[in-house]
């Protein structure tokens, strides 16, 4: 990066009026709302389908992650190159169209196969969307600007997580006074299958949306919509030349995920083992902590982060740092406390600290990233933190209480182990990429015209 003499790009590039830009912004935000009601209504309903399809707390976490790692396995990097090449809206239209049908075929199986395979075709939310949205954002707003646009956008991950457990709770509730719905062309659904149905089918309207979307011009793109995507080996070569800090910035958000994914898919469960409570009880709570944590975390972590050193990418990533070595300590009391308020307190403190890396690593990673590779890079960000956190955080969890705390509120000493190491692996990988970072020089330019 340091070595990269070739001419910076115009220093007011040209983008969306601030209007519009927001609009998008917004509709990004409603996407990511629905992509993790979709992904994370399964958490609350963890007991009625063990129940029902007489699974173990293993089998369920594979169907919480495994199930959407695979498919980042098999497609997640291609979509990336598509999305350098394609009309980037209308790709995320078809995104969220797929996901949320899958969402709703979950409320239709029978078997645990059945169900294994609809959670593959649920996991496209995470594989188009967040690196299209990344690529997006990053040619709509100024880099002084862009981690507050980057957190309201990551803000979704945490309404939509808080919403699928209210949402869940309050079906189910509902529907459990009325037992069993009937349906057309699919028939009687007890009550967790109508809460997938729910969850999926309102996605589709979403979709429209983006259909309708202008595609904000590509920064740095000369060639307009029509340029081509520079070949695959040049986006290995400028990955390979910034390895390091690139590497850092994966693995300090993989560690994050695993502690967050870890967690939180075994929050409702926890509280309705640990405290007794019961599922809408349990839903409302979890619910309400990480919407919380949430706009904690992502708008006030993205105002201080766009400040705090001019948005500099060795700023933003010290500010990680200091964040994930905080919430350590709400990561390790949370699982543990005995009183419902103490609990409450810790977790915020935990998700909030979890929440400020959500908006910054994407920052960074755009303003280090050429336009027509940033798809693609963020592509391989997104399959390697969710292969990690998602692939590994709820099984790990779940082994753990399975194999060494094998009674009715395990769980939450698995939590108080994986929670905590976690976040403290990534706090060393923060300092680390803010190191490297720094070294590499605040003025420095890269190919795209954004600082390094």
């Amino acid at each position: 990066m340091a070595g990269d003499e070739r001419p910076a790009a115009p220093s007011d590039p040209e983008r969306p009026p601030p209007f519009l830009a927001w609009g998008i912004v917004a509709a990004l935000f409603v996407a990511y709302i629905f992509s993790f009601i979709d992904r994370m209504i399964i958490g609350l309903l963890v007991e009625p389908i063990k129940a029902d399809l007489g699974l173990s707390d293993t089998q369920i976490s594979l169907l919480q992650g495994m199930a959407f790692a695979l498919f980042f396995t098999i497609a997640g990097l291609p979509i990336g190159r598509l999305i350098d090449r394609a009309p980037r809206m209308k790709v995320v239209a078809a995104g969220i169209a797929l996901w949320s049908l899958m969402t709703a075929l979950c409320g239709t199986v029978t078997s645990y196969w059945q169900f294994f395979v609809a959670r593959m075709g649920v996991g496209v939310g995470e594989a188009v969307l967040s690196p299209a949205a990344y690529s997006i954002i990053s040619d709509s707003f100024p880099r002084r600007r862009l981690g507050l646009a980057m957190g309201v956008y990551g803000l979704g991950s945490a309404i939509g997580a808080g919403l699928a457990f209210m949402i869940g709770a309050l079906v189910i509730t509902l529907v459990a006074r009325a037992g069993d719905v009937t349906m057309p062309l699919i028939g009687a659904l007890k009550p967790w299958q109508f809460a997938f149905v729910c969850a999926g089918l309102p996605g589709v309207l979403v979709a429209l949306i983006f259909l309708l979307l202008p595609e904000p011009p590509r920064e740095g793109d000369a060639g307009g919509a029509s340029a081509a995507a520079p070949p695959i080996r040049e986006v290995v070569d400028h990955v390979g030349r910034n390895g390091g800090l690139f590497w850092s910035i994966f693995i300090g958000v993989s560690a994050v995920n695993f502690s967050v994914l870890g967690s939180v898919s075994w929050l409702p469960a926890m509280l309705m083992r640990a405290f007794g409570m019961e599922m809408h009880d349990a839903g409302y709570l979890a619910g309400g902590l990480l919407i919380l944590g949430g706009l904690i975390g992502m708008i006030g972590g993205g105002l201080l982060m766009d400040r705090y050193g001019g948005g500099a990418p060795g700023a933003r990533m010290r500010f990680c740092a200091w964040a994930t070595a905080a919430g350590t300590l709400g990561a390790a009391a949370f699982p543990l406390v005995p009183s419902i308020g103490g609990f409450a307190i810790a977790f915020v403190l935990f998700f909030s600290a979890a929440a400020v890396t959500v908006g910054a690593a994407p920052s960074t990673l755009q303003q280090l990233t050429p336009n027509r590779m940033r798809a693609t890079v963020s592509a391989a960000y997104v399959f390697v933190i969710n292969l990690v956190g998602l692939g590994l955080g709820p099984t790990a969890t779940a082994l753990l209480g399975d194999t060494l705390f094998p009674f009715e509120s395990g769980i939450r000493y698995a939590i108080a182990i994986v929670a905590p190491l976690g976040y403290l692996i990534a706090a060393l990988f923060f300092w680390r990429a803010a190191r490297l970072a720094s070294h590499a020089g605040h003025s420095t330019r890269t190919a795209s015209g954004l600082y390094a």
